[in-house]
C-alpha cells in the first residue's frame, strides 16, 4: 500500500513538472513564430522603458486594444495622448526603436463558460495546463468596468457556509462579503483556502482562484490540491507567475473578476480569491513609476486605493434583475509579522467588510484554522446568523474571553478556586471543538450542537484529553444518529433562544454519554 502511494506521488510530481515547463505557451509560440506581413495602420516604437512602449501612429486605436509586431509579440494599449500611444508589452522580449506594431484585436477577447471548470489559464484566458484548447473567445474584457449599482444589489441575508466551525460560528461570512485573509508567511492561509474550496463541493459554488505573481513552486504545490478529484469540480484557476511580465500580473485580478461576474449574472454563487493583492500593488507601483506618474506614500500611485476598491466593489449579493447570484471575494495579503500598518494593509482593511488574521504561532502549534479570533473582524456576516447561532456566538466569545483572562491570572501561581479551574477547563474544551482537520467540513447545525454541548453539564469533571478523543465521535453522532435528528433540525431552523435549546440538549445527554469512548 505504501509502495503504491509513493508511486502515485512520483507520477503526480512528474506530471506537474511537465505542466510547469509548459506554463507559458504563448511565449513558446511567439519564440518560434515566423515573421508576418503587417497590414493596416502601423505604429512605430519611439521609446521603450522595459515593457512600457511609446509609439507613434495607430490613429484609430483604442485603450485596451491589443497590438502586435511582425514576430507576434503582443502589447496592451493603456493610454492615448497627443504625444502618441502608450502600451504594455505582454511578452518577455523587448522590441527595438523603429519596430512596427499593428492592431491585432479590439480589446482582449475572453472565453467565459463552464468549459473553464477544472482548467488553469493565464491572464489572457489562454489555457496553460496542457489539457487542450478552450472554445473561442465570446466576450471582450472590460478592464475599466464599473461595479453594479444599488439597483442591482440585495441585502446580504444569506450566510456563506465554509464548513469551518471557528469561522461559521465566531466570524461568519455573508454571501457577497469581501473578507480579507491576512497574515505572515506560513501562518495557515494556504491550508485554509484549500479546505474552503473543497468544502464548497456540495453547495455547487463556483470557485475561482487567482494567483497573482506567485512563485512557480507555490503555484505548483497548490494547483493539484485545488483540482484534486474529490475536490470541487467547479474550480477555475487563473495563474500568473513571478517570472512573467508585470503587465500580465497587473491584468490577473481584472480577468478573474470578469469571469466571476459572468457566473454571478447566471444566478450562481461565486467564491473569488486574489492571492495576493500585496504583490499586485507592487506591480501597479512599478508600472506607474515607469509611466512617469507622481509617486505618493511608499512610492505607490495616488489612486492605489481607488484601483483596489474599484476591484473589490464588483463583489456583492445581487437581486433577481441582476441575475440573483453573488460574488464573495477573499483578497489575500501576506504581511510581516503583526505589521498591518503599511499602505496596502490599511487600504484593504478600509475597502473590505472585515478580515481574518492568521497567526504563525497558532499554525506552528498545529491549530486549524490558525485564526486569531480577537484580532479578526466580520462587519456583515453576523446579520446572516439565526437567533440561536447569534446567541451561541456571543456566549462562546464571552467564555473564551473569560478563559484567556483566568489563564493569564493562573500563570502567577495563585491558588485557583474550583470555579476558576472549571472555567479554564471549559475554555480549553471549547478550543478543542473549534479546531478541525483541514479536509473536514462540519455542517452549520452540527457546529451549533457541538459547541452548545460545552455549555451543558456533559463535560463536568471531564479532562481536556477526554474531549479531544471524543470530538470526532460526537460530530458523527450529531450528523447521523436518528435520536439526535430533532436537535439538528432545531439548530438548522435557529428560531429558538439558546436557553430553550440548552434545555432540550440536556434531555439528550444520556444518549451522548452512551456513544463516546471512555
Amino acid at each position: 500500500m505504501i509502495f503504491r502511494f509513493r508511486i502515485s506521488l512520483l507520477h503526480r510530481a512528474r506530471r506537474w513538472r511537465q505542466w510547469l515547463h509548459n506554463q507559458r505557451p504563448h511565449d513558446a509560440m511567439n519564440a518560434t513564430a515566423s515573421p508576418q506581413v503587417l497590414e493596416g495602420e502601423t505604429g512605430i516604437v519611439t521609446g521603450a522603458k522595459g515593457y512600457l512602449l511609446e509609439l507613434e501612429g495607430l490613429p484609430s486605436v483604442h485603450v485596451n486594444d491589443v497590438i502586435a509586431n511582425a514576430s507576434g509579440y503582443r502589447a496592451l494599449v493603456t493610454a492615448i495622448s497627443e504625444k502618441g500611444v502608450e502600451a504594455l508589452l505582454l511578452e518577455h522580449e523587448r522590441p527595438r526603436l523603429g519596430d512596427r506594431f499593428v492592431l491585432r484585436t479590439r480589446g482582449i477577447r475572453l472565453y467565459r463558460g463552464e468549459k473553464l471548470f477544472g482548467r488553469v489559464i493565464n491572464a489572457l484566458g489562454d489555457p496553460i495546463d496542457g489539457n487542450g484548447a478552450l472554445p473561442s473567445a465570446d466576450s471582450a474584457l472590460h478592464l475599466e468596468s464599473i461595479a453594479r449599482g444599488m439597483h442591482a444589489r440585495a441585502p446580504m441575508t444569506a450566510q456563506f457556509a465554509t464548513g469551518i466551525t471557528a469561522v461559521d460560528v465566531l466570524l461568519p461570512l455573508a454571501k457577497g462579503q469581501r473578507q480579507m485573509v491576512i497574515g505572515p508567511l506560513s501562518s495557515g492561509k494556504r491550508e485554509f483556502l484549500e479546505g474552503l474550496f473543497t468544502h464548497q463541493k456540495e453547495a455547487g459554488t463556483v470557485c475561482i482562484y487567482s494567483f497573482i505573481g506567485r512563485p512557480a513552486s507555490y503555484i505548483e504545490g497548490m494547483v493539484p490540491r485545488l483540482l484534486k478529484p474529490e475536490g470541487n469540480p467547479h474550480t477555475i484557476i487563473l495563474a500568473t507567475f513571478s517570472n512573467e511580465p508585470a503587465p500580465m500580473t497587473y491584468l490577473a485580478p481584472s480577468v478573474a473578476t470578469e469571469i466571476a461576474e459572468f457566473f454571478s449574472e447566471s444566478g450562481r454563487d461565486v467564491l473569488l480569491v486574489f492571492d495576493d493583492l500585496g504583490t499586485h500593488a507592487k506591480y501597479v507601483r512599478e508600472i506607474a513609476l515607469l509611466s512617469g506618474r507622481i509617486p505618493g506614500r511608499e512610492s505607490y500611485p495616488g489612486d492605489l486605493f481607488f484601483q483596489q476598491a474599484r476591484l473589490l466593489e464588483r463583489g456583492g449579493y445581487f437581486n433577481e434583475t441582476a441575475g440573483g447570484g453573488s460574488i464573495t471575494i477573499l483578497p489575500v495579503l501576506e504581511t510581516n509579522i503583526e505589521d498591518i500598518s503599511n499602505l496596502v494593509s490599511t487600504n484593504l482593511i478600509s475597502a473590505t467588510d472585515g478580515h481574518l488574521f492568521f497567526s504563525p504561532l497558532l499554525h506552528a502549534e498545529g491549530y486549524f484554522p490558525a485564526i486569531e479570533a480577537q484580532q479578526s473582524v466580520t462587519r456583515v456576516g453576523r446579520q446572516t446568523q439565526s437567533l440561536l447561532a447569534t446567541q451561541l456566538s456571543i456566549m462562546v466569545r464571552s467564555l473564551l474571553a473569560e478563559y484567556n483572562r483566568q489563564r493569564r491570572y493562573s500563570q502567577f501561581g495563585t491558588q485557583l478556586s474550583k470555579e476558576t479551574r472549571d472555567t479554564i477547563t471549559k475554555g480549553e474544551i471549547m478550543h478543542v471543538f473549534l479546531q478541525q482537520n483541514a479536509a473536514e467540513a462540519v455542517s452549520l447545525p452540527a457546529q451549533i450542537v457541538l459547541l452548545a454541548l460545552v455549555l451543558t453539564p456533559l463535560f463536568h469533571e471531564k479532562e481536556v484529553m477526554f474531549a479531544t478523543r471524543n470530538r470526532a465521535t460526537l460530530v458523527t453522532a450529531i450528523d447521523t444518529a436518528q435520536p439526535l435528528a430533532y436537535l439538528k433540525a432545531m439548530a438548522a431552523e435557529g428560531t429558538v433562544p439558546l436557553t430553550s435549546f440548552l434545555k432540550k440538549l440536556e434531555e439528550a445527554l444520556p444518549y451522548f454519554e452512551s456513544v463516546w469512548q471512555p
